[in-house]
C-alpha cells in the first residue's frame, strides 16, 4: 500500500515567501536597467548633437568668435546646447567649446581647435 504525500500549509508559504522576494529584487533590477537605457539613449543624443555642431565649426570658412546657443526637442524632451570661443596660448588658434544639457543629465561638453584665417 502506497502512501502519497502533499505539501503542507507552511512548506507551500515558505515557497511563495521566497518567490515574492525574488520576483521584489528582479523587478528592482528591470527599474535599474530601464533608467540606464534612458541615460544612454539621452547621452548619445547630447553626444551627436555636439559632434553636429562641432562639424559645423570646422567646415565652416570663417572662424567665429561670437556666442550661440540654442533649444532643440528630441523625443518629447528639451536639450540646451552653447557654442563659445576662447583664445589659447597661441594666437594662430582658438578653441570652439560645445555644451549640451539635458534636464536629467549632467552637461557634455566638448571642443574643437581651429586655425584662425
Amino acid at each position: 500500500m502506497s502512501h502519497e504525500r502533499g505539501f503542507s500549509l507552511i512548506e507551500v508559504l515558505v515557497a511563495l515567501g521566497i518567490a515574492a522576494v525574488a520576483l521584489v529584487a528582479l523587478m528592482g533590477r528591470l527599474g535599474a536597467s530601464a533608467n540606464v537605457q534612458y541615460s544612454l539613449a539621452s547621452h548619445t543624443i547630447m553626444l551627436d548633437t555636439a559632434i553636429n555642431l562641432l562639424q559645423g565649426e570646422r567646415y565652416s570658412k570663417d572662424v567665429s568668435m561670437e556666442e550661440k546657443q540654442g533649444d532643440l526637442e528630441i523625443g518629447h524632451v528639451g536639450y540646451h546646447w552653447k557654442l563659445w570661443s576662447e583664445k589659447t596660448e597661441n594666437d594662430n588658434f582658438i578653441r570652439r567649446n560645445v555644451s549640451i544639457k539635458h534636464p536629467d543629465e549632467p552637461e557634455l561638453t566638448m571642443f574643437l581647435y581651429r586655425l584662425k584665417r
